[in-house]
């Protein structure tokens, strides 16, 4: 009888333990890259596996693995679920955003989870906490606090209809967020604070009611408020009537209360309203019209910004405050106009200025004009003003004018040249960004700082004038902007070869337009207002006499020569020269 070779049997098993832990830190380091950090743990940096359902391992090569960086699973769309290892003991910012991820397990080890951690992961519908955690807890896939008195993360892939549980006092921020399946919240007595975009981007949200013996907040036909309805919190975005009235009780229409509703084409806006908050009304798609009842105050930024489908804005007498950017991107408003009791607007040619129309605050981007002079009571050309105006091809900027803001200009795809006067002191960002038709730009003398990409992607623009000595200039001024040429006067200093990454050439003074005109010859002399030229004539190039006929002080950036005693000569010759 032969003995059992046990020895031999256990030598194999050794082995084969040995190469399945060899082989699984080499999986690990294909699958893994690393960064150390302080106390010697490992960081999961990237994650560059297939995918799959990915059981992040507790070490590699004797490590802990003790944290998820910044965006490591990030776009990863192979992603089924992950069980994280119990070493993780913090997973940061956008760990899995944008991912396919559908699971995810979170171990005991885990104390702190960035808010954003699963931003945009739209299949993902469970979290599943172990229930030892001291920090966490799960309860139907939803991520809450330990003792669940605070909502943290509902999965964004999760569907149907949600009842916040009573022992919730707290809505976390975020905590809804792109939940695009969710139908319905009912909110349950307990809950005493909601935090700031807690139901942001949920575009299928059709409801959010709230139990009638909670002492913080109330609702009415699913519309969010706080107890008194002084203010409106929450409209739901998947709510599908075209229009809504506001009960008149509201004050203040709170920070993205409406923000991302695709149906509603009208919104009639309490008697009350004083104070609409930022983003109040952004990517309202559908809304056509907006008219401010007297008690409204303060139009916060962004409150009405990316509303493509808005044609009309009447601002009512009791606004003193409109914020940067409040109609930002608005490019279907052909009108904006204001009640003449306004103490601090007042709209001309359905153009919105302050009272005294010193500050130009918002063009309105369809108007139909294809030319536009700016008043010359203007000082300043708030930035935005005249974003997206699509039809002008001509903008005049009065001599009176000091300021021009960060984007005025933006996106004016039509605009063909532009000249800043001499008295512009101050000039934005991206002020004529993205001018897809701008070819020729005068920088007046007043200018010595120009922003960043002020000019970038003007992919027509072939010269940009400048009347005074080289200014300075931030990065990528004229990025993107490959036949451009920089011109300037005699005499000016600072100039080389190259300025901000384009050829220099010397600016003199060019004669266009000629022609017979009232049996006199007839040329356009452009060149800088406030420079003297000389127009000199000859009858032989071959042996030239340029003899003087006409001095001039351009009083802008062209002048009309005519030589009355043409007629006088069988041919004659003519050029224009600075003194």
């Amino acid at each position: 009888m032969k003995k059992p070779q046990t020895s031999k049997i256990a030598c194999v098993a050794k082995f084969l333990s040995i190469c399945l832990l060899l082989s699984l830190s080499v999986m690990a380091k294909a699958q893994y890259t690393f960064t150390t950090n302080s106390d010697g743990s490992l960081n999961i940096a990237q994650y560059t596996g297939p995918g799959g359902a990915v059981v992040i391992p507790n070490t590699t090569n004797g490590l802990p693995i003790t944290s998820i960086g910044d965006a490591a699973f990030f776009e990863n769309t192979n992603l089924t679920s992950v069980t994280v290892g119990t070493n993780v003991a913090n997973i940061a910012d956008q760990a899995f955003s944008y991912s396919s991820i559908t699971s995810v397990t979170i171990p005991a080890s885990v104390t702190n989870i960035a808010f954003d951690t699963f931003h945009n992961c739209d299949s993902l519908t469970t979290i599943n906490v172990a229930t030892n955690n001291p920090d966490f807890s799960s309860a139907a896939g939803v991520l809450f606090n330990q003792n669940q008195t605070t909502l943290i993360t509902f999965p964004e892939g999760k569907s149907g209809s949600y009842a916040v549980p009573n022992s919730v006092t707290n809505i976390g921020t975020y905590a809804f967020f792109d939940s695009t399946n969710l139908a319905s919240v009912a909110i349950s007595t307990n809950v005493s604070t909601i935090e700031n975009y807690a139901f942001l981007d949920c575009p299928g949200l059709a409801a959010i009611t709230v139990n009638t013996n909670n002492p913080a907040y109330s609702s009415v036909a699913g519309v969010l408020f706080d107890k008194s309805q002084d203010t409106l919190i929450q409209y739901p975005a998947g709510n599908a009537a075209t229009s809504y009235a506001m009960p008149n009780t509201v004050t203040n229409i709170a920070m993205d209360a409406f923000s991302g509703c695709p149906y509603l084409t009208s919104v009639a806006l309490g008697t009350n309203v004083a104070i609409i908050a930022g983003a109040a009304f952004e990517y309202c798609t559908a809304l056509a019209s907006i008219a401010f009842p007297d008690s409204v105050t303060v139009i916060s930024g962004d409150a009405f910004a990316e509303c493509g489908g808005l044609t009309n804005i009447m601002i009512g007498t009791g606004v003193t405050n409109i914020m940067y950017q409040a109609f930002l991107a608005c490019p279907s408003v052909t009108a904006i106009t204001v009640a003449q009791g306004n103490p601090a607007f007042s709209g001309l040619g359905g153009v919105l200025f302050n009272k005294n129309q010193t500050a130009l605050y918002l063009y309105p981007a369809a108007s139909s004009g294809t030319s536009y002079a700016v008043p010359d009571s203007v000082t300043n050309i708030v930035g935005d003003a005249f974003v997206d105006a699509y039809h002008l091809t001509s903008i005049t900027l009065d001599t009176a004018l000091q300021s021009i803001g960060d984007d005025a200009f933006q996106n004016c795809f039509f605009l063909t040249s532009i000249t800043i006067p001499n008295s512009v002191t101050n000039f934005g960002n991206f002020v004529f960004w993205q001018c897809l038709s701008l070819t020729n730009v005068v920088i007046g003398s007043g200018l010595t700082n120009i922003g960043y990409q002020v000019f970038a992607y003007c992919y027509s623009l072939k010269g940009i004038y400048f009347t005074s000595d080289a200014p300075e200039m931030n990065p990528d001024t004229f990025d993107g902007d490959s036949i451009a040429t920089a011109y300037y006067l005699p005499g000016m200093t600072g100039w080389g070869a190259v300025f901000d990454g384009l050829p220099t050439a010397l600016w003199l003074p060019q004669l266009v337009d000629s022609g017979v005109r009232t049996n006199q010859f007839s040329f356009q002399v452009n060149w800088a207002s406030g420079e003297t030229v000389v127009v000199e004539g000859c009858t032989n190039l071959f042996l030239p006499v340029w003899s003087p006929i006409q001095t001039n002080v351009l009083t802008s950036n062209s002048w009309q020569f005519s030589d009355s005693q043409s007629t006088k000569y069988p041919k004659r010759f003519y050029r224009a020269i600075s003194p």
